[in-house]
């Protein structure tokens, strides 16, 4: 939802399907337009956040001036930095306009600078969202529906219930509430709850393979990765995610007990860590593509 490239762009310049994370926001005809032109777009699946009602009180984001410094005084703070860094001007500043959101862009109008999107957020986000709301959203998308933020048995099972196809045990990477259970203790318990009903992907605080590797031990079928492509394709574009890429591959094969085997068997969640003086002996099932 909050691409720097429209839904359009994105899927004219990639060849495999691609899914669509949207929140529940105030505006529900806007949702719809989103909707629907991610279904034209060809998107696979809706990945719908329910984890953030409210934006969370990052104060990194104050400290850098990402957030918090109107004006400008603000203006000024973000202008020295960049002076500070002038590759990083040059080649994002000055060769990487348009800057924008491309989704919400239409609803920003004129007012693109990044104070007014924060304002946005903060007026359309809708506190009230509860489970009802997922009703709307399956009366507008027949496709897959994936619901992310889940920590909780009890959410998990209203996701069940409702006719989620997925869902995304996830903290937001501590980054809405830093007091939160890690994605790694709520997992367990919550496969063994819904993990027959269906799939449960894993998201947050993943930061190399043996982190992907620990996620599908403890019973994610899918593990997400946030933070580490960001700053991989912030330091060095494409092929600094392509990097990274190979490294979590690289990590993984060395955290797996056989890595020429294509497929592991499926082990006790808690087998890596009663064993920590070796590989686990086996972790749930991971295609390896050579």
């Amino acid at each position: 939802m909050f691409s720097v490239c429209p839904i359009a762009e994105v899927t004219r310049a990639v060849t495999r399907s691609i899914w669509f994370q949207l929140y529940m926001i105030r505006d529900r005809g806007f949702m719809r337009d989103l909707l629907a032109q991610a279904h034209e777009a060809g998107s696979s699946t809706l990945v719908f956040s329910v984890d953030t009602p409210v934006p969370g009180s990052r104060y990194r984001d104050y400290r850098s001036g990402l957030a918090g410094a109107p004006g400008i005084a603000g203006s000024i703070r973000r202008f020295c930095q960049a002076v500070a860094r002038p590759g990083w001007a040059w080649d994002v500043g000055v060769r990487g306009s348009p800057h924008q959101l491309g989704n919400v862009a239409p609803v920003l109008g004129n007012n693109t600078g990044l104070e007014d999107f924060f304002a946005w957020m903060r007026n359309n986000f809708d506190p009230a969202v509860s489970w009802r709301d997922l009703d709307f959203l399956r009366a507008e998308w027949a496709r897959p529906l994936v619901v992310k933020g889940i920590l909780d048995v009890d959410d998990a099972k209203s996701a069940a219930e409702i006719g989620a196809d997925g869902i995304v045990v996830s903290n937001h990477g501590g980054r809405q509430l830093d007091g939160v259970p890690s994605t790694a203790r709520a997992l367990p318990s919550i496969v063994e709850a819904v993990g027959g009903k269906l799939t449960v992907l894993a998201d947050g605080g993943v930061r190399s393979g043996l982190d992907v590797v620990r996620m599908l031990a403890l019973g994610a079928k899918t593990v997400l990765l946030g933070r580490v492509w960001a700053y991989a394709l912030a330091g060095g574009g494409e092929a600094g995610v392509a990097h990274m890429l190979q490294l979590v591959e690289a990590e993984m094969r060395v955290a797996m007990p056989s890595p020429a085997s294509p497929v592991l068997a499926q082990s006790p969640a808690t087998s890596w860590f009663k064993t920590k003086d070796r590989a686990p002996t086996g972790i749930a099932q991971f295609a390896v593509n050579d």
